[in-house]
């Protein structure tokens, strides 16, 4: 599977879910350092074709488009876990958002096939900025036009539907 448009929006990121698309959560014993050229990056897991990161560890920090240039050099899938819902009262910033939207563009632009794992529903996300302020309103704007590619995954009702020939 390669490509960014065959990336998936997977929620609520059940174990069943995960591992109908050969994604098993990385032990604690796979997490690891990666460097970076603005400093280091712990992830959940670096195997050689997959990139386990949390959306805190990514865009969490200081990370910016050049950090995520090598790493997309290097890996050619991504699952990013912990994707909050900007509705729901989330802890992450406009910083946090601007650097997820800096992570997509690098991921679209290299083809880089993605996983999004969420805890709740992205909908709001996908379907536009609601009552928040102008600067992030965008941002989450144009986050939503670049998830709006991705399929999305909702439950494992869902998953069984899609697996039975039902999409």
């Amino acid at each position: 599977m390669a490509g960014f448009r065959q990336g998936l929006v997977i929620t609520p990121g059940t174990e069943r879910q995960l591992g109908s698309y050969g994604l098993f959560r990385p032990s604690p014993s796979q997490r690891d350092v990666l460097a970076l050229p603005t400093g280091s990056l712990a992830v959940k897991g670096a195997d050689p074709d997959l990139l386990w990161a949390s959306f805190a560890e990514l865009c969490g920090g200081d990370s910016s488009a050049a950090d995520y240039v090598p790493l997309a050099r290097t890996f050619p899938a991504w699952v990013v876990d912990g994707v909050p819902s900007p509705s729901a009262g989330s802890a992450a910033g406009p910083a946090a958002w601007q650097r997820f939207l800096a992570l997509l563009d690098v991921l679209h632009e290299r083809d880089i096939t993605l996983f999004l794992i969420a805890p709740e529903p992205l909908g709001s996300l996908l379907a536009g900025p609601g009552s928040v302020p102008g600067e992030l309103a965008a941002t989450l704007s144009r986050i939503g036009e670049r998830l709006s590619v991705l399929r999305r995954i909702e439950s494992d009702e869902q998953l069984a539907y899609e697996q039975s020939g039902g999409c």
